[in-house]
């Protein structure tokens, strides 16, 4: 009688080689995710972002490519001449720890603010002198009282660098302000008739005066003075207020 074989769920061959599958299945897949993928990707790798603010582009990007990351886009940022082309920011962060091929993006100066004047703001208040200064593109780096005395306190005397200047836009300026009349120093008025108005608003500003300039024809603006009021050689209080008029009316006596 023939032996008839055995079924095949109870065939120990079956089991075995079932497991045996099995766990060479899974030992392939330990393999190939555990020790060859990461091999190939290093992808729970992690390096140092490095620091390249300041640097040339050409060499920043060859510090990125070092450090087995990718430049991702640039942008463009206002900076001053000795600046350009040099590295102004950067994302990720330096030293801040990414995974290797993360995109770095940085920010370049490229292109400069041109330059600006400093406005003349000499007997403005000390508010407005700072919001003009402030619309021009101008920091107040310091407010000192001046040794000029002024007529009115907290008025404006001078500025430095002086109006007119050109600087970059973004530089600072020194703003100095007067305390008013000095009633207990009395000082002779020069006499300026005759003279162009800048030597006399030099002179003036000399002997510690503010000359304002009246009854001017617009198309001179140097023009000669004809009359000044008060006359010279009356004795004022230091930062008073001297009258100059440089038209053929002003030799009219004042009513």
């Amino acid at each position: 009688m023939p032996v008839q074989p055995k079924p095949l769920l109870k065939n120990p061959f079956f089991y075995w080689g079932g497991f045996f599958l099995i766990g060479l299945f899974l030992g392939l897949y330990y393999l190939v995710d555990r020790v060859m993928m990461p091999n190939i990707t290093r992808q729970n790798e992690t390096i140092s972002v490095p620091d390249v603010r300041g640097m040339p582009l050409p060499d920043a990007l060859t510090e990125i490519e070092a450090a087995s990351l990718v430049l991702g886009d640039t942008t463009s940022r206002i900076g001053l001449k000795n600046q350009q082309g040099l590295i102004a920011t950067q994302n990720p962060r330096p030293n801040s720890s990414v995974k290797l091929g993360r995109r770095v993006y940085l920010s370049v100066y490229r292109g400069s603010e041109p330059d600006v004047r400093i406005p003349d703001v000499t007997e403005q208040s000390l508010r407005n002198a700072r919001l003009s200064l402030s619309a021009t593109g101008l920091v107040v780096r310091r407010i000192e009282p001046d040794t000029i005395p002024s007529p009115v306190p907290q008025m404006v005397t001078r500025i430095y660098p002086p109006a007119g200047t050109l600087v970059p836009r973004g530089d600072s300026v020194i703003v100095y302000y007067g305390l008013g009349l000095m009633s207990s120093r009395l000082v002779a008025v020069p006499n300026v008739i005759g003279l162009d108005y800048m030597t006399a608003d030099s002179i003036l500003r000399f002997h510690s005066f503010w000359p304002t300039l009246l009854d001017q024809n617009s198309a001179d603006h140097n023009p000669k003075i004809l009359r000044q009021s008060p006359m010279y050689g009356e004795s004022l209080p230091a930062g008073s207020t001297l009258r100059l008029f440089a038209t053929a009316d002003s030799l009219e006596i004042d009513p």
